[in-house]
């Protein structure tokens, strides 16, 4: 495998690859990224580590934070420190998150100027409200709106002493448009959205250098949506790729948007359906996920 980093200085992330609030620290700053031991969270970490960062990867499963890690070692050709940290997503209250999250971002030698809120979950193959669990659902909500909000609300102090900075969370085309079997999934990413555009507010209010953005993907190959990759639905590299370059300082604006669909042919997709009836919308996405429910269905007998 090809050792790859690029020149922080030509990177699309220059603005939070800098030595403000280092103090006697000479390390590369660091960036958080959760849910990185498969998809989109792992491909975060790992063109993250090439653009120049140091990472903190976050999981449930020390073992595959640890392969993760051994990865991003061989993948980038010069030195890169990798933290991991440890905890589940959906419990709450979470005193491992919190504590160790806590201490982790304490330590002299760790400068954050980058979260990327990835974690997501949903139910597998697309069941009907009442066909999940009470326990599955709190899963659901808990790891997609408590956890990310609860990650940002420890890293925040820290973004702010080491500004300028840039606060990601993930959410969800299915928060524009709800898609049946999948209700839980898309009412949190609707928080998400409300979440992070409000503490983008927040932000501007307190004339604060923490950009905040909302990213919105459709379909990835990823942990969570393993179909065929095709014109619309990228692989969890490709993805990524477009999302830090859609991060990149403009002409006229150095912050970026704070909410952004970055991959093109989704952008292009989810406008053209804006612009149809709700109605009509709302019976494409029936359709879609009516048969790829038939489809699971019909491979689990």
């Amino acid at each position: 495998m090809t050792a790859v980093t690029i020149d922080p200085s030509r990177s699309s992330l220059r603005r939070y690859h800098h030595a403000n609030g280092a103090g006697s620290s000479s390390e590369a700053p660091y960036a958080l990224v959760t849910g990185a031991t498969g998809g989109m969270g792992e491909e975060w970490a790992y063109q993250l580590a090439e653009q120049g960062f140091n990472v903190i990867i976050q999981g449930r499963n020390r073992s595959k934070l640890e392969s993760v890690r051994d990865t991003i070692l061989e993948r980038t050709s010069h030195a890169r420190k990798v933290e991991l940290l440890v905890c589940e997503a959906t419990v709450f209250p979470n005193p491992t998150l919190t504590s160790t999250l806590t201490a982790l971002l304490a330590r002299p030698d760790i400068r954050l100027t980058i979260v990327i809120n990835n974690l997501g979950v949903q139910s597998d193959g697309y069941p009907a409200l009442d066909e999940i669990s009470s326990e599955e659902m709190s899963g659901i909500i808990l790891a997609n709106t408590i956890f990310p909000a609860e990650v940002s609300r420890i890293a925040l102090p820290h973004l702010k002493t080491h500004q300028p900075s840039l606060l990601v969370v993930i959410t969800s085309l299915a928060a524009w448009v709800p898609t049946p079997y999948l209700s839980p999934y898309a009412g949190t990413k609707g928080f998400d959205v409300a979440f992070s555009k409000a503490l983008y507010n927040e932000m501007r209010s307190e004339q604060q250098q923490v950009d905040v953005v909302c990213m919105a993907p459709g379909q990835v190959a990823s942990n969570l949506y393993k179909g065929p990759i095709t014109l619309m639905a990228p692989t969890s590299e490709d993805w990524v790729r477009s999302a830090i370059h859609s991060l990149r300082p403009g002409w006229l604006f150095t912050r970026p948007a704070p909410q952004i669909t970055p991959y093109w042919p989704q952008y292009l997709g989810h406008l053209f359906q804006s612009l149809m009836p709700s109605i009509v919308g709302d019976s494409i996405s029936i359709s879609m996920v009516r048969a790829m429910r038939a489809e699971h269905l019909a491979k689990s007998k």
